[in-house]
């Protein structure tokens, strides 16, 4: 019997290119081949009889056939050239991501047959003459071979394993990282922006009992530390230039106190608060948070054991 071949072409929806899947089934004879097209949508049957074969194309998120129908085959060397156009509408409620992943199944299935349809040429016998159906499968196959090449350099080049899954799951991940961080490094400011806060307070309130300072010195100073507190949240320009304000008034006001009582600078209460506040003062306003962070390492390493030992008394 002639033997002929087939060459479809899938087209209107690439994405399902890559798990489609074409069955061929010869009625006459009981033969079945089943094949998976390249990305591009093509895939090609050779060694083929004439005559009626029942086509159907399937696709594992499709319940029904994409495609059924009968296609005739004619013996003639050319393949019999069919397009199956694909709806994309049928993939509306599934749909596909367009991922060319690396599907080396067609190429394997093409290059078997390949192999397959030289086994009844390649048994020679020195002298015997080539006829031009051998060469015409000779021919073909060589063709396969080529294109099969030519897609296994699409499919493992680095743009055929380009993942963009695992992109976005690393971006995801990151984005995940990095929001944590932010909220982590956000709460750690909050927290070390109450414990000066806190220790400014106490300081304070110390050297204003031991200057025995008038309602009004009291509650100036004692109202710039609560609205620190109130700003706990705010963004370091702000926190940090309310410090850096109070810390000024705060080192005016401690002149004054030591103007009227010189025995006061003997004070560890207040040279204490001198410290802080000098540090807080030449610092300036921080515009970012690990700016701001530097500060206080650098008013802790100022004051050294100094302020724990008052705040620990008081």
């Amino acid at each position: 019997m002639t033997k002929t071949s087939l060459s479809l072409q899938l087209t209107g929806f690439p994405a399902a290119n890559r798990d489609a899947e074409i069955t061929l089934h010869n009625p006459a004879t009981g033969q079945t081949i089943t094949r998976n097209p390249f990305l591009d949508g093509t895939v090609v049957a050779r060694d083929l009889d004439a005559g009626l074969w029942d086509l159907k194309v399937t696709h594992p998120n499709l319940a029904n056939p994409i495609y059924t129908g009968k296609v005739r085959l004619f013996p003639q060397p050319a393949p019999t050239r069919i397009p199956i156009p694909i709806p994309p509408s049928i993939f509306q409620d599934t749909p596909i991501r367009d991922i060319p992943d690396a599907n080396l199944g067609p190429v394997q299935q093409a290059v078997t047959a390949a192999r397959d349809s030289l086994a009844p040429i390649g048994a020679k016998a020195p002298g015997e003459a080539i006829r031009a159906a051998d060469w015409n499968t000779l021919v073909g196959v060589v063709g396969d071979l080529a294109s099969n090449v030519l897609e296994l350099t699409n499919l493992l080049s680095p743009r055929g394993h380009d993942h963009p899954e695992i992109a976005e799951k690393i971006a995801e991940v990151q984005e995940n990282v990095r929001n944590f961080t932010e909220a982590f490094g956000r709460s750690l400011l909050e927290f070390r922006r109450e414990l000066e806060t806190e220790s400014i307070r106490r300081i304070v309130t110390s050297v204003l009992d031991e200057a025995q300072a008038p309602q009004a010195t009291r509650d100036e100073l004692l109202g710039r530390v609560n609205r620190l507190n109130e700003a706990v949240q705010a963004d370091p320009a702000v926190f940090t230039g309310q410090l850096v304000n109070a810390s000024n008034r705060a080192l005016v006001v401690v002149n004054d106190f030591i103007a009227a009582k010189p025995e006061l600078a003997a004070s560890a209460n207040v040279q204490a608060l001198q410290n802080v506040a000098q540090v807080y003062s030449s610092a300036g306003t921080a515009t970012k948070a690990d700016t701001e962070l530097k500060i206080y390492n650098r008013s802790g390493s100022a004051l050294g054991n100094k302020l724990s030992k008052v705040v620990a008394r008081d």
